[in-house]
């Protein structure tokens, strides 16, 4: 078996958009595209699109690193920080990928209003951190070290671009994604819970995890 990394292309953004995907469900039947968008065919018209959207968001394909298994994309997450140049806000990124799909005002509106309990656990970045997103492995290529190596890589790179902290968030109860971050220095910082999460999704909330990056 063969690993190798590098970061990603835009040619990648069907893989990757399995990954988002894959990422939002955590350990769980659905997650919170899912729910925005039960159509499956435009919920990955979706994804796709915002991951193009914009010059750079917490979700557009320039910010991910891909490993690959014999040449094969099989495991991929993202870095970034949000006040690095050209950066779009969530909500607005978001916005233009609807609208690119063909969804109008009213619909938009009734899809934030339905994911409005997901974003009751969400928590402000502490400072101006590196942050790590969208982790996820195929379950083809599982158990072989890849989020381990993509990491410990997007960690460095955040420590090279001068970042003083690491954050990522999880999901409540994925104790599998929880401990591969803690081998990597991540700590539970702080947790979020909430009923009407927890009523939403299936999970009590999400944990902020946080590491201190060296000089």
């Amino acid at each position: 078996m063969s690993v190798s990394t590098r970061w990603a292309t835009e040619r990648d953004v069907p893989f990757l958009g399995e990954v988002v995907l894959l990422a939002s469900r955590s350990h769980l039947p659905k997650g919170v595209w899912d729910y925005a968008l039960p159509d499956d065919l435009l919920r990955q018209r979706f994804l796709e699109r915002l991951l193009v959207t914009g010059k750079a968001s917490w979700c557009h394909w320039t910010k991910f690193r891909i490993a690959e298994v014999d040449g094969v994309p099989a495991a991929a997450m993202s870095g970034y920080a949000e006040n690095e140049a050209g950066m779009i806000a969530e909500d607005e990124a978001m916005t233009q990928a609807f609208g690119a799909i063909g969804l109008g005002a009213q619909e938009q509106g009734a899809v934030f209003e339905h994911i409005a309990p997901f974003l009751t656990c969400l928590m402000p970045p502490i400072g101006t951190p590196w942050i790590i997103e969208w982790v996820a492995t195929l379950a083809a290529y599982r158990r072989r070290g890849l989020v381990d190596r993509l990491l410990r890589e997007m960690l460095e790179e955040g420590r090279r671009r001068g970042r003083r902290r690491g954050q990522i968030m999880v999901i409540a109860g994925n104790v599998s994604a929880q401990r591969a971050y803690e081998r990597v220095g991540f700590m539970v910082h702080e947790a979020r819970y909430t009923r009407a999460f927890e009523d939403f999704i299936g999970a009590r909330g999400l944990h902020r995890m946080s590491q201190l990056l060296p000089d």
